[in-house]
Formats: C-alpha cells, sequence, structure tokens
C-alpha cells in the first residue's frame, strides 16, 4: 500500500485538462460521393482488440469536409460513447471516426497514452453507468471530459505501464490455453461415443471377442413409434397452463438433456380433442430434431414431470423395449449416427430432415447386457470430462475477472514501485502552465 507521503504525489485531474478530446462523425449516406473513398472510417464494431488497423468503410475527402468528423492520427485513444460505452481502443493508423466515438490525444508531458488507456478500461464501467437513453444509452463529451484520473509522476505512470504490460501479456497467453480446453473436451467427447458404440470400450469386457453378437438393422425395426409433431400450438400457448411444448429451443448439441429452464419453458392449455397430442411425450421417448439445426438428440427420462409435446419440428422416436435407449442416444449422438444425418440433408438441397429419413437410420447395437455395460464405460468417462468442464468453467470466470481487478489494483497505487526521485505531479502541471504562459 501507498502511504500519505507517497499518495500526495498522486494528482486527480479531469481528463479534459490533461488531454484533447474530439468526436467523430457520419458522412451522408445518401450522397455516394461521400463514401467509397480511401479515408478510413471507423465504427464500434471495428474496435475489437487493443490496436485498431482496419476497417470496411471508407469516405472521401468531400465527405470529411461535408460532416463533423476528424481525422484521428495514429496512436489516438479511442473511447466509445454511444450504444456500448467504453470501449477502448488505439488507432494504429490515420483514420475518422464516426459520432460513437470519441478521439482522445494525451499530452505527452503530463500522461503517459499508454497509461491513459489502461486508466479509461478502468473507468469504462463507471462512464457506462453515467450513460442516459432508454433504448441506447450515450454519454456527451462533457461527462468524458469532466472525468477525473489518477495522475502520478510520470517516471511512475511509465512503470506502471510496464508492469501491466508483463502481466496481462501473460494473462493473455493464459487466455489461449484456455481456449483450446473446449474444443479438446468436444473432441474428447466425441471420441468416446464412437469407441462405446463401436465396441472400443468393451473389449476387455468381452475378453477380446470379436463383435459377433452386434446386429446392423434400419431404425425402422428399432422404433415402435415415429412421428412429427403437429403445426398451429400458437393459439395453445398459455403460461397458466401445465402442458408443456417442447421445442428445438429446449435441445443441444453434445448433451441428451433437455434444457428446461424457467426461460426456455412455453405452457399450453389444450383441449382433449386437440390433434397434437397423439404426441405426448413419454418416458424412454428419444427427440429427434429435423429442421434447421439438424440431429440435435434428446431423451425424455424417467423423472421429466411434465405432459409435454413436440412440434413438426422435432422428430418423436420411441424405441422398443429390447434396446437400450440410452446406448440409442449415444449411438445418434456419435459420428456414427450424426454422420448419417449429415449425409442426408444433403447440403443446401435439402431443408431438414424427412421421418422416412429416420426410418433408413442404420444402427449397430449388441445384446442388451453389453449395451448397458457401454452405456456405463461412457458415463464414467463423461463424467470425468463434466469434471474438468466444471474447474474450466470457474478458472475462466476467475480469468476473465483479473483484469479488472489488476487495473483497479494499479489506479490505487499497489502495483508499481513508488521513488522520491519522481517529483510530484503538482510540480510537473505548474512547469508546464507556467511555459505555456511564457508563450
Amino acid at each position: 500500500m501507498i502511504d500519505n507521503n507517497q499518495y500526495n504525489k498522486w494528482l486527480f485531474k479531469e481528463l479534459g485538462e490533461v488531454s484533447t478530446i474530439k468526436s467523430g462523425g457520419t458522412p451522408s449516406r445518401a450522397i455516394k460521393e461521400y463514401w467509397n473513398g480511401d479515408i478510413p472510417w471507423v465504427k464500434i464494431s471495428d474496435i475489437s482488440k487493443e490496436y485498431v488497423d482496419k476497417t470496411d468503410e471508407f469516405i472521401t475527402v468531400e465527405g470529411l469536409k461535408n460532416s463533423s468528423t476528424n481525422i484521428f492520427p495514429k496512436g489516438t485513444i479511442l473511447f466509445t460513447i454511444f450504444a456500448t460505452i467504453g470501449k477502448v481502443g488505439i488507432l494504429d493508423i490515420d483514420a475518422t471516426t464516426n459520432q460513437a466515438i470519441a478521439g482522445i490525444t494525451p499530452n505527452s508531458e503530463i500522461v503517459n497514452s499508454k497509461f491513459l488507456t489502461y486508466s479509461l478500461r478502468e473507468l469504462a464501467l463507471s462512464l457506462e453507468n453515467q450513460g442516459k437513453g432508454v433504448a441506447q444509452k450515450n454519454i456527451n463529451l462533457s461527462i468524458l471530459k469532466s472525468t477525473k484520473i489518477p495522475l502520478p509522476p510520470l517516471p511512475e505512470q511509465k512503470r506502471i505501464v510496464a508492469k501491466l504490460d508483463s502481466i496481462f501479456s501473460h494473462l493473455e497467453l493464459a487466455k489461449q490455453g484456455l481456449v483450446k480446453i473446449p474444443v479438446l473436451l468436444k473432441q474428447f467427447r466425441q471420441a468416446v461415443l464412437t469407441q462405446g458404440v463401436t465396441g472400443k470400450l468393451t473389449e476387455q469386457w468381452r475378453n477380446g471377442k470379436e463383435l459377433e453378437d452386434w446386429t446392423s438393422v434400419s431404425s425402422s425395426k428399432i422404433f415402435e413409434f415415429i412421428t412429427s409433431g403437429s403445426r398451429g400450438w400458437a393459439q395453445y400457448y398459455d403460461n397458466s397452463g401445465d402442458q408443456l411444448f417442447v421445442r428445438i429451443t429446449n435441445m443441444n448439441y453434445g448433451t441428451f438433456k433437455l434444457d428446461l429452464r424457467p426461460e426456455k419453458l412455453q405452457f399450453l392449455k389444450l383441449a382433449n380433442t386437440t390433434e397434437g397430442k397423439r404426441t405426448l411425450l413419454k418416458s424412454r421417448d428419444i427427440l429427434i430434431s429435423i429442421t434447421a439445426d439438424v440431429g440435435m438428440i434428446s431423451l425424455v427420462e424417467g423423472d421429466f414431470k411434465y405432459e409435454g409435446y413436440v412440434n413438426q419440428h422435432v422428430c418423436l422416436a420411441r424405441p422398443i423395449k429390447a434396446i437400450n435407449e440410452k446406448f440409442l442416444v449415444y449411438f445418434l449422438m456419435s459420428e456414427n449416427g450424426f454422420g448419417q444425418f449429415k449425409k442426408m440433408k444433403r447440403g443446401a438441397t435439402k431443408s431438414g430432415l424427412t421421418l422416412g429419413d429416420i426410418k433408413k437410420l442404420n444402427i449397430e447395437f449388441p445384446p442388451l447386457i453389453e449395451q448397458a455395460e457401454i452405456v456405463s464405460h461412457i458415463e464414467v468417462l463423461l463424467t470425468k470430462a463434466d469434471a474438468i468442464e466444471a474447474q474450466y468453467k470457474k478458472l475462466k470466470e476467475q480469468i476473465d475477472q483479473l483484469p479488472q481487478a489488476i487495473l483497479a489494483k494499479a489506479f490505487k497505487g499497489d502495483l508499481a514501485e513508488q521513488k522520491q526521485s519522481d517529483g510530484l505531479s503538482e510540480t510537473s502541471l505548474k512547469n508546464i502552465k507556467a511555459l505555456k504562459a511564457e508563450l
């Protein structure tokens, strides 16, 4: 922690006192001559990383002259003030911006540019909370200019920047490592499913026997009932009802669990004569998405507490008693099953799957006792993958919160060494003001 004598070296000055701040502008879209020029025009969406070095829109000199925008030189700090408040970037090109972005040029004799960039990132949430407006919040330049920033002596600013650069460099490496984990987990889960439904996981259980007892049949013999739901469910929507409308939005790739979060539920009130009641869901029913996101698989498990129905976008397939429904689900989720869905969809020439397609699936399965053994092996391995994923999510959440915590620590003076030889920020400001007065 810094003591009072050290902290007295720090000032808190309004941003407008230590920098020049201007906003951009937008030439009229109606006048074609203002566009398709060679002057880069930066939008909020172009600020996606620390340095902004490209944009997909350009204006002409005429567009520049006939709008309120300015050309900001390379090195200008960009800060978004409309709709998305608080995105920070540094121009790596000479460019103009739209009016949703402010260009900030610090007085280099008082404040280090990179130090100011970090300071603005730390203040972003506070500035966002000052936004006004209903549909899209904004802050005006007056608010930005009057925002107070910490101002330690210039040498200390540079040490803080060096420290933050080093920390964030290591943090970025950690993030890059984390990015690989979901991909590896997805590959691992798919490998587990494939090895399971092809008998690899149960080789030792079979004592090395070949897959002599495995049977290959069409799904029409595996499912005793295959149908899809009716149309026109909207007329029955009623959140006071106690019947559930199970839709594609309740299904996801990579899991057979139905997504039954409250915000995903659509309840119904159905008359007894409603045609759609033929799709009443029962335990062990398998659901397959057959339009849009084709091939998502869900299982209606024994603890399903709703009277549920599906629409025309979902196939309901009810397996015979002589097959383990979880083995069947894992087969359909594996590349052996999902790969058949992909081939059937045939790219852009077919918008989805038909019930006929579902009946033509080729399914390979062992005797019931081995199906249960395969399911057991798969679930042990998938449980381990789930545990790793939970750890990953916790770590990712912690790392995502670190930048703001690090910045807060830096701007309390707790991060970098402070030296008596740095002098006082107040003295620097007075010297600069005196020099300007003499000019």
